[in-house]
């Protein structure tokens, strides 16, 4: 289904889910070496994203999807712990410990809901 779109939109996708989750990670965690490092970080992973699936036998468009799939998955997942982002961040800064601040285990439940099935959902929009 998305494979039949022009490359060129799906390089538009992956462009823009990086940006959208970089935007929010960002506004959520407001360390200037994040918003540097997370961006890198999720493009030299994509990168090697797309050569793992290209070695499977997906091709390009494929790729770009589960990319781009992985990130929407991603951000939404992290969506419940931006509060904790936020507290923990405030901590730090003061130089207050925050070792005792633990994330609910159903906020790992959630992420990992979110990223699989998006991901399932990027595999079934390719075919």
């Amino acid at each position: 289904m998305l494979t039949s779109v022009p490359l060129a939109w799906l390089w538009l996708l992956a462009a823009a889910s990086t940006a959208l989750s970089s935007c929010l990670l960002g506004s959520w965690i407001p360390l200037r070496k994040f918003r540097i490092a997370y961006p890198v970080t999720m493009v030299t992973g994509g990168a090697v994203l797309v050569v793992v699936c290209r070695l499977q036998g997906f091709g390009l468009a494929e790729a770009l999807v589960m990319y781009s799939s992985a990130h929407i998955g991603l951000t939404l997942g992290l969506l419940p712990q931006r509060a904790l982002f936020r507290e923990v961040f405030e901590r730090w800064r003061k130089g207050e410990p925050t070792d005792h601040i633990k994330i609910p285990g159903s906020h790992h439940a959630f992420l990992a809901f979110c990223v699989v099935g998006a991901l399932f959902a990027g595999f079934a929009l390719t075919r």
